[in-house]
């Protein structure tokens, strides 16, 4: 056997709707797969035998609800099939699912008679797609509270700010100078590259569930970032067009390691909570003074967050230590070209860049400050707590690579 999408019927099914002689069966959504047959006595030697590009599928077992199969059995005990769907066929379907379905992942358990007329053909398709959405990648888990997602949940969740806080009518206008107003309009139209920066989560991602899931909360986050800045704006009477927001759908490239994309958002966040951070030092506008403080503390947050994820993709990995540190190096070696935020390098046609160039000059040191604190999360990444810049990361890659 090689190279082939199969299904396994294992002492079931006498009859087969739709098979051709050859066991050939030709499915709407997955083209022509392979049925085989087997007896359970044989069935551990049928798994042996499966070439290594092979895709078993699913495997139909008779049975029933009240005792496990051997066969379900032989097959959970070969780490390799752990995505096979199982489905038992036999008496007690549509009753109270047995304990034993749970603990060998049994999808089902079927009657005989829902495989008459185009039922196996039906069935078939159904083992075969719920094969293909179990794209599991380093990361995971059998059980979904095990996600890193669920891990970190409850602490993002419960530091997560109130619109309540903020009375956006108690502002005083007299109180913000024409630079400020300026800082704000910027800050506003920066983030709107939050929406590009979700999209390519999705996508990098795309099969995953726990970073994904994340991905979902940050971009609820970062949107209330524009749309609070945009209103304080409103209230001086300053209209954001919508423009801005247009000029950033066009997702950027995808990146090449997951480890690496990550560690450059690190380095966004950082910059960003470090730049609001000295925006809300200047200005005695208290509303205003308030919103970038909340804003500040998000971006440290989802610093953290992102952290968290690039650790899991980091430990035991080479490639990820190598990934993470690569991107690093790029955002941190060279600051004379204007690279100094993610956010306004990838769209020349905004004005992000410029509006990022303006805000730091308000603290010269800020960007000095967040890249600190990067360094201390890349010391921590790869155990290696000599690290203090950027010439020390290139001499880490070295010895990596």
């Amino acid at each position: 056997m090689n190279g082939t999408a199969r299904i396994a019927c294992v002492d079931c099914l006498p009859e087969l709707p739709g098979t051709a002689p050859d066991g050939r069966l030709s499915l709407a959504r997955f083209g022509e797969i392979t049925v085989d047959r087997t007896r359970p006595d044989t069935f551990e030697r049928y798994l042996h035998e499966l070439g290594e590009d092979d895709v078993l599928a699913a495997v139909f077992v008779g049975g029933g609800a009240f005792a496990a199969p051997d066969a379900v059995r032989k097959l959970r005990g070969h780490k390799k099939f752990a995505k096979t769907r199982a489905y038992v066929v036999g008496e007690g379907s549509g009753g109270r699912v047995p304990g034993w379905a749970e603990t060998l992942d049994v999808e089902d358990i079927l009657a005989p008679s829902a495989f008459e007329g185009y039922g196996f053909a039906d069935r078939a398709e159904i083992g075969m797609r719920a094969y293909h959405s179990l794209v599991q990648d380093e990361n995971y888990t059998d059980y979904y509270l095990d996600m890193t997602y669920n891990k970190i949940f409850d602490w993002f969740e419960t530091t997560r700010w109130d619109w309540k806080e903020l009375d956006l009518d108690h502002m005083r206008p007299e109180m913000l100078d024409a630079e400020e107003i300026d800082f704000l309009t910027e800050a506003a139209i920066i983030e709107f590259g939050t929406l590009p920066g979700a999209h390519n989560f999705l996508r990098e991602w795309e099969g995953e569930t726990s970073f994904s899931s994340w991905a979902l909360m940050w971009g609820a986050e970062e949107a209330r970032h524009s749309l609070v800045q945009a209103r304080c704006l409103d209230r001086l009477g300053v209209k954001v067009r919508s423009k801005h927001a247009l000029y950033k759908r066009e997702p950027y490239p995808i990146g090449d390691t997951r480890a690496g994309t990550l560690m450059m958002n690190i380095i966004s966040e950082c910059r960003a909570a470090e730049l609001y951070k000295a925006l809300a030092a200047d200005t005695t506008e208290p509303v205003v003074k308030r919103v970038w403080k909340l804003l500040g503390r998000d971006e440290s947050r989802h610093a953290r967050a992102f952290y968290v994820f690039t650790q899991e993709l980091c430990d035991g990995s080479r490639a990820g230590k190598v990934a993470a540190l690569k991107m690093a190096y790029v955002w941190l070696a060279d600051r004379s070209e204007g690279l100094k935020h993610p956010a306004g390098h990838f769209y020349p046609h905004s004005s992000s860049a410029q509006g990022i160039r303006r805000i730091e000059a308000v603290e010269a040191g800020a960007t000095d400050a967040a890249d600190e604190k990067v360094l201390s999360m890349v010391r921590r990444l790869v155990e290696d707590d000599s690290i203090e810049s950027s010439r020390d990361i290139k001499r880490k890659l070295r010895t990596l690579i």
